[in-house]
């Protein structure tokens, strides 16, 4: 075979690869079929994809009118060839298929074994293939004040984005404020936490944390904190949740006021509360609150702690007005001279993801 005659047909091989290769590469159409089946207690029948259920609405993809948000309590009956985990108030999992069920307001499951659950005792439900952001909730809130008068300036940043695995969770938290005025020394307050939790049967799961904070009101330049302990999630509607836990964590801590610098290390026991309380009938309202106690082991008598009250009203999808109230306190600060709690009140524009 001549040269002249070789090169053509290389031209043509190579194209076909550079083809071959351009389809493999190439994007499939992502148009999953959609065959999941909700029907709502007054009739209606619509088709399209479970995402999830957290905080009493289930999450669904329709081709006709896109992403809902349906309550939960309102559905009567729901069908998937897909596998889901499902999570009750009790703390029972169970893993398999959504089946058709004979009643309303009963959800059938079909894995390893069989069963039929009133609708109101699921409390989540997580497809068993959802990926790192199906599994992800956050939220993002901020406040900003302008006075003329001193040209008076506050701002505020405050966020969370918690992940629920099958077995393990964590939660990233975190809460700035800053308040400057003319000719007066800016006051700022931060804080940075970061949760991790291993779930274990009976609605207990094992804990550890890792904190840093700062805060110029109560003379403290830095605060770090890391432990661990056990928590229990004593009740979980799809109304509202209720968790308490305890444990014992280790300090290290700096302090610095006129009189000097002070930084020491201990060791504190550590006794938190969460609660939060779901309304999605007009008007749409979230609450929660958040408490924990640190009683230092190294200086008794010294308590120290954190509360945050948070209530929210969605102004639209995704979109809410709010108010935010932290308070944090020390009943035997280095300093005696020292302010004993630093509180903070702010009005806040906030957005959330699948909250």
């Amino acid at each position: 075979m001549r040269s002249s005659d070789a090169c053509p047909i290389a031209e043509r091989v190579a194209r076909l690869a550079l083809v071959l290769t351009v389809a493999a590469l190439w994007p499939a159409r992502a148009d999953a079929a959609k065959t999941d089946v909700v029907v709502l207690r007054n009739g209606d029948r619509i088709t399209g994809e479970v995402k999830g259920l957290a905080h009493g609405k289930l999450d669904y993809s329709t081709d006709d009118v896109g992403r809902l948000s349906i309550e939960w309590d309102k559905v009567a009956r729901v069908t998937s060839p897909n596998q889901f985990q499902l999570e009750l108030g009790s703390g029972v999992r169970y893993f398999g298929r959504l089946g058709a069920s004979n009643r309303d307001g009963f959800v059938a499951v079909y894995g390893v074994g069989a069963d039929t659950l009133p609708v109101e005792s699921v409390v989540e439900i997580s497809p068993i293939s959802a990926g790192f952001l199906l599994r992800l909730k956050s939220y993002l809130d901020m406040g900003f004040s302008l006075a003329k008068a001193n040209q008076a300036t506050t701002f505020s940043l405050s966020g969370d984005a918690d992940y629920r695995g099958p077995q393990f969770g964590s939660q990233l938290k975190f809460d700035s404020y800053a308040q400057g005025q003319e000719s007066v020394p800016t006051t700022t307050r931060n804080s940075l936490r970061q949760s991790f939790s291993w779930y274990l049967p009976r609605r207990w799961s094992a804990i550890g944390i890792v904190q840093v904070e700062q805060n110029d009101e109560l003379d403290l330049d830095h605060r770090f904190t890391g432990g661990g302990g056990m928590n229990l999630s004593i009740g979980h509607t799809n109304q509202m949740e209720f968790a308490a836990g305890a444990g014992l964590v280790g300090t290290q801590e700096q302090f610095s006021s006129a009189s000097g610098s002070t930084s020491d290390s201990g060791i504190e026991g550590l006794l938190g509360m969460n609660w939060s309380a779901f309304r999605f009938d007009t008007p749409k309202l979230d609450f929660s609150t958040s408490l924990a106690l640190f009683p230092s082991l190294s200086q008794m008598g010294r308590v120290r702690g954190q509360i945050e009250l948070r209530l929210k009203y969605e102004l639209f999808t995704d979109f809410n007005a709010g108010i935010l109230f932290t308070d944090t306190f020390d009943s035997s600060p280095p300093d005696e001279a020292a302010t004993k709690n630093d509180y903070v009140t702010t009005l806040t524009i906030g957005w959330s993801y699948r909250r």
